[in-house]
């Protein structure tokens, strides 16, 4: 609901600074909720999605350019492989929580991700 964007978009601006983008889309097939901001030396962009088929999601956190972490699960084929072995083709559409390491070149499977859980993983950046 727009009520609970509403509370995404707050707990964002809690923490970054310089939001860019602020994107809220409503329509029957999907809905929108996306946010660019910046935290310290990292550019961090947070995106959620609804679609009839569930929740989507992806959060990115990145530095001159490049990748650093990112969080979503997108149905990845690198991810599926790694769940699914040799039978990830008959999984080629679902949702699959991940992470992506520095310059999206290692891949893990993760627990599902929020945009509070990534927002937490920030400030544990900002400690380490």
């Amino acid at each position: 609901t727009q009520s609970d964007f509403a509370t995404l978009t707050v707990l964002a601006q809690n923490i970054l600074d310089q939001i860019t983008l602020n994107r809220l889309v409503f329509n029957p097939s999907r809905t929108i909720w996306e946010v660019h901001g910046l935290f310290g030396q990292f550019e961090i962009r947070l995106k959620e999605i609804f679609t009839q088929a569930g929740r989507m999601y992806s959060y990115y956190i990145i530095r001159q350019g490049e990748v650093v972490a990112g969080f979503d699960n997108y149905p990845d084929r690198r991810a599926l492989q790694q769940k699914y072995g040799q039978d990830f083709r008959a999984h080629l559409s679902e949702l699959i929580p991940h992470r992506h390491g520095p310059r999206k070149i290692t891949l893990e499977l993760t627990e599902a991700m929020t945009v509070q859980t990534v927002l937490d993983y920030l400030k544990q950046l900002e400690v380490g």
